[in-house]
């Protein structure tokens, strides 16, 4: 066994990258040879993490309804030029109005209890090529999602280059599509492929392969706080904040037993296949896991929550020290 299939095996959940899965995701996940080693060297290398996330639902609307809401908001309500699956370009209220009788070919009800259409965004670190972005996310849908209709568009509305795709949970012959959150790590993976074949480095990996502890806000908070309101999150995190300082008790780390088993794991895994990469005259790859695995044990295990109650003692200390002086 080569150590790329010990790796790939390893980095995409034991043979997914061999056997592509039945349903699930669109397509099933054919991966290149290596392509959890390039991730991983990437990441040990400090190069830009893809993203790649289904932005949560907003409303009650279903069926074509919500197929039409997601192509007004994407296209912001056909001002945007969309690119359709044939390389078709769709601008305005009419053409847009000309795609949805296309897509109810396809079976999808005027009124739904499912999903009918699928918001995907794909987005980069600012700096990185927009048309890169772009091009990266046509072949993506083009190999992905064949027999689906969908639709993408570029935004330029915030400094990080970032393409929607909205896409038919149903294809030609019917079947729907239903990715689980593994399938989400998958399309990373398969995005960062398309991203370096246009000449872009970057990794997709997990937290836990870069031994991370805490987890990033997700897009909808941050356009809340965008528009300077507190999103329901922030507010209970402000509320447990209040009531630990009453208690004056630190958080907890919930899962800190089971993060720390997770990341000597991994560092198990990053010190073999080092020793086995400079074993076989790799030693470029070699010395890139290896500062993966220093990264990953010097991590902060430190919480969200604990985070923010450190941040406030340490501040009324240094306010204490002030006075006393």
């Amino acid at each position: 066994m080569g150590i790329n299939y010990r790796v790939d095996n390893w980095f995409l959940g034991y043979e997914r990258s061999i056997n592509p899965k039945k349903g699930g995701g669109g397509g099933g996940h054919n991966f290149k040879p290596g392509t959890g080693l390039k991730n991983l060297q990437a990441a040990g290398l400090k190069k830009p993490e893809v993203m790649v996330k289904i932005p949560r639902r907003t409303g009650n609307s279903s069926g074509m309804k919500g197929v039409k809401g997601h192509l007004e908001y994407i296209s912001r309500n056909g001002s945007l030029t969309l690119e359709n699956q044939d390389g078709q370009k769709i601008t305005g209220a009419k053409e847009i109005k000309d795609t949805l009788n296309e897509w109810r070919k396809f079976g999808i009800p005027e009124n739904s209890t499912k999903r009918e259409a699928l918001n995907i965004v794909f987005s980069m670190p600012p700096g990185t090529p927009a048309q890169a972005v772009k091009d990266a996310v046509r072949e993506f849908a083009r190999e992905k999602f064949q027999g689906h209709q969908y639709v993408f568009v570029e935004h330029t509305d915030e400094k990080h280059p970032h393409v929607h795709l909205a896409v038919s949970m149903r294809d030609e012959l019917g079947k729907r599509m239903n990715p689980r959150k593994n399938d989400l790590f998958h399309w990373r993976v398969f995005f960062a492929e398309k991203m370096r074949e246009q000449g872009v480095d970057c990794a997709a990996t997990k937290r836990q392969h870069r031994g991370i502890a805490q987890k990033g806000d997700s897009a909808i908070v941050r356009q809340i706080e965008d528009r300077g309101k507190l999103s329901e999150v922030k507010k209970s995190q402000a509320q447990e904040l209040i009531q630990a300082l009453k208690e004056n008790k630190r958080p907890l780390h919930p899962f800190l037993k089971e993060h720390l088993a997770t990341k000597e794991m991994i560092s198990e895994e990053y010190k073999y296949l080092a020793k086995e990469l400079y074993k076989a005259g790799l030693k470029t790859e070699a010395r890139a896991i290896s500062k993966l695995n220093q990264s990953v044990m010097q991590a902060d295990n430190t919480t969200k929550a604990q985070a923010r109650f450190d941040d406030v003692i340490g501040r009324v200390t240094e306010k204490s020290v002030e006075i006393e002086r």
